[in-house]
């Protein structure tokens, strides 16, 4: 009996492999047949600059809201602070894709929003990865970036691919310096232990609440233009990374695309 089970599971598998790879257009099939290891060797050069998987603590498949993902929880060091005159560490939960992974995702953005697959459009939603953001996607945890002054690193509480805003006083790393404290609530922080309103990006490629609505969203996650800016963009930005973490197309990849390159093909 357990074998027949296994035998009808088996065979629903391949149909169904078999009826999504007919659902898939041919030149598509074709593109990734001849050119995803290539995309795949560049997106490796977008995952090297990674610079927060510094020292890997440890794997977590427990983390809320990500239970069964590899999540790694990283300690990574700044380069020397101008004002501080030393490092600054950080600690960061990482849910980073593959380079095939990445590849996929933007070789099946650019087709769904052209039709076709060219070059420069895979390149240019490449860069913007590699430049935004280096593919990390920050579940929890602090990101140090020298934005505005080199050399100045500044923190930034991430949770669920956002910038978020912490509530208590003494959580918030005033003199841009994380203490210890601070650092280990950043990893286990809640919804609740932030403010309403969020930052604006998503990460790993800088979508916007204008942009989700914009390429067929349809939960309410607030308004950037209008200023709020509705916690419900965390839990949204959530679901769909890791739904594109089972799959092939990353949604949040799809709407920048949309937004930014040309109308697609008739």
């Amino acid at each position: 009996m357990k074998k027949a089970i296994l035998f009808l599971f088996s065979v629903s598998c391949l149909l169904a492999g078999a009826s999504l790879q007919a659902r898939t257009p041919r030149a598509l099939r074709q593109y990734m047949r001849d050119s995803l290891s290539t995309v795949a060797q560049r997106c490796q050069k977008v995952l090297n600059a990674a610079y927060m998987e510094g020292t890997l603590l440890e794997e977590r498949r427990d983390v809320p809201g990500y239970e069964g993902y590899p999540v790694k929880l990283y300690e990574y060091w700044t380069g020397k602070d101008i004002k501080l005159g030393k490092q600054k560490k950080g600690l960061v939960l990482l849910l980073d894709p593959s380079p095939e992974k990445l590849a996929k995702w933007i070789i099946n953005a650019v087709w769904d929003v052209r039709g076709e697959v060219r070059y420069a459009d895979v390149e240019r939603v490449r860069k913007f990865i590699l430049y935004q953001s280096g593919a990390q996607f920050p579940v929890k945890g602090v990101v140090y970036e020298a934005m505005y002054t080199p050399g100045f690193y500044e923190p930034y509480v991430f949770k669920d691919g956002v910038t978020v805003y912490v509530k208590d006083g003494p959580m918030k790393a005033e003199d841009k310096t994380c203490t210890e404290e601070q650092l280990q609530f950043y990893i286990s922080m809640e919804n609740s232990d932030l403010k309403e309103n969020t930052g604006t990006y998503a990460r790993i490629c800088s979508t916007t609440r204008s942009m989700y609505y914009a390429a067929g969203g349809t939960d309410e996650v607030g308004r950037d233009e209008a200023g709020f800016k509705s916690q419900a963009w965390l839990d949204t930005v959530r679901r769909l990374y890791l739904q594109a973490w089972d799959s092939d197309r990353n949604f949040l990849i799809y709407a920048w695309a949309k937004a930014n390159l040309d109308t697609p093909v008739e």
